[in-house]
């Protein structure tokens, strides 16, 4: 196919797109982003709390087990393809090859999702017998059509960001989220059923699929199917050693749950993912991630070792202050959390609950930003398959081991597992990162600042947990007659907030200090 007479000549177009690009602002883009990730997790965050009420556990297990499934064989099967359009797309300015690539990488997509789809319906016997759920053969259209939807919309990100479309972005993925929960609410409305609900659920990301062909022909001036043998070896070349560690990771965060699901009945398994839930606050040591990676990379290549850890410790530092004190009021009030946001059915999932807001206090920062900023990414690697191995032995050795202690106590065990291996690793690579750069290990880490951060929530913590025990403050409360909100979780909700006023307060100034301590000068 001559796409010659469509393009005008590549010097006009590169100096187009430099035109265009010069005036955009990575501060506000950046901005702009994190807010729609904040906007798209409280929505997803409100669709889970609904779905946790309307449907039953049984049900909202089996949707969380088909969502497991897919995501661990799209992971394995697509080779790392979505992490190279980011790639490929920035390392030209040539239109042209920008829109020969978006063909190619579409067309090779759409087929592999829908090979994706064919291996999960020809296996699905299999699958509900390795996750113990004998609904999953009910949704065959889902599991043909879902790896598709998940694969293309993924791709919209990475594709509106190397254009420069940052609100674009934004308006897709409030609206998509908007549609999901919409969905829910419809659904409910209508008095339908679970099985409608997925029908549904598939549609509208059906739906929002189709668009992202739509848009990446819009930004490119017009996409075509495509396939180049050299193309698909040199995409292959970079993307399947990142699709090995997205695998790896995938199963780590997976792992816990194919434990559960694998020895444990339906109901348990929906109570379990429901408490083992992250909650959204890592997205704020994730974007200080994103954004102290460039700052580092450029003070460790000038040997400017001391200055790169104190820029990390402020940052972490930072970012402690306000995770530890979700996590740790999480912990204090569980129950009432678990309460407001799935309902009464799934407070036995508290202890699992409490054990994952205690993983939160490791969400901080990124353990491995220096070892990623002095191109020692094979040890993060090697890192990444220790902690799955040291999790998948600790869960089956916990799980066996709190077997004599009932169900209960078993359900607990993968989320201890979790816990000493995320915790085992991180000190691992601070430990090669204190060799790397010939520092003191007490120097690679703000530990006297996060002890002192740890130690002033555990006080407050205290605190609150002594004033929800022994101030009836509950019999004051009004009763809201809604399944969840009763006067305990009323009494928790006001010591909450008094609790944060108090705590922030108490920090401002740090908080202030830390922050500005982050504006680097080059």
């Amino acid at each position: 196919m001559d796409n010659k007479e469509q393009q005008p000549s590549e010097a006009v177009e590169v100096k187009a797109e430099k035109k265009k690009n010069k005036g955009s602002n990575i501060g506000a883009d950046a901005t702009l982003l994190t807010f729609s990730k904040i906007a798209t997790s409280a929505i997803a965050m409100v669709m889970a709390m609904l779905l946790s009420r309307f449907r039953t556990v049984d049900e909202y297990a089996t949707y969380n087990k088909i969502l497991m499934v897919v995501n661990l064989i799209t992971s394995v099967l697509m080779l790392g393809l979505p992490k190279s359009l980011n790639f490929f797309l920035a390392k030209t300015d040539s239109q042209k090859e920008k829109k020969r690539f978006l063909s190619f990488y579409y067309t090779l997509n759409t087929i592999l999702s829908f090979f994706v789809g064919l291996v999960l319906v020809i296996s699905v016997d299999l699958i509900e017998k390795c996750v113990n759920n004998d609904m999953i053969s009910s949704f065959l259209y889902f599991l043909a059509l879902f790896p598709w939807t998940k694969i293309i919309c993924a791709s919209v990100e990475n594709l509106l960001i190397v254009y420069k479309k940052a609100k674009m972005l934004v308006a897709y993925r409030v609206l998509n989220s908007a549609a999901l929960l919409l969905a829910v609410l419809l659904v409910q409305w209508l008095g339908l059923g679970f099985r409608q609900y997925m029908l549904f659920y598939v549609i509208v990301e059906a739906a929002f699929s189709l668009a992202v062909y739509f848009i990446a022909a819009g930004v490119s001036g017009g996409i075509y199917p495509y396939i180049s043998g050299k193309m698909l070896k040199t995409v292959l070349a970079f993307s399947i050693p990142l699709g090995l560690a997205s695998v790896v990771g995938t199963l780590n965060i997976e792992l816990d749950r194919i434990i559960i699901s694998f020895f444990m009945d339906n109901e348990s398994y929906g109570i379990y993912s429901n408490a083992a839930k992250e909650l959204p606050v890592t997205l704020i040591s994730s974007s200080f991630t994103a954004v102290l990676m460039p700052a580092m990379v450029r003070m460790l290549s000038k040997e400017e070792n001391k200055r790169a850890l104190k820029l990390w410790g402020n940052a972490t530092s930072l970012s402690m202050i306000i995770i530890a004190v979700i996590g740790v009021g999480c912990f204090v009030y569980a129950e009432e959390v678990i309460k407001i946001l799935y309902g009464t059915q799934y407070i036995e999932g508290v202890w699992v609950f409490r054990l994952y807001s205690l993983h939160l206090l490791m969400r901080c920062t990124y353990y491995g930003m220096v070892l990623n900023s002095i191109g020692k990414t094979g040890f993060i690697f090697w890192c990444s398959i220790g902690a799955l191995a040291s999790n998948a032995v600790l869960n089956v050795v916990l799980f066996i081991a709190f077997k004599p202690f009932g169900e209960a106590a078993q359900m607990v065990a993968p989320a201890i597992a979790t816990l000493i291996s995320t915790t085992a690793m991180a000190i691992l690579q601070l430990m090669v990162t204190s060799k790397a750069l010939k520092e003191s290990f007490c120097d690679v880490f703000p530990w006297k600042q996060a002890a002192g951060i740890l130690l002033l929530n555990i006080a407050f913590g205290s605190v609150f947990w002594a004033a929800k025990r022994f101030i009836p403050l509950e019999t004051y409360m009004p009763s809201l007659n809604i399944d969840g909100f009763d006067g305990e979780v009323l009494e928790s909700l006001v010591l909450g907030v008094v609790w944060g006023i108090t705590y922030f307060a108490l920090t401002f100034k740090t908080i202030l200090k830390k922050w500005k301590a982050l504006k680097v000068k080059d």
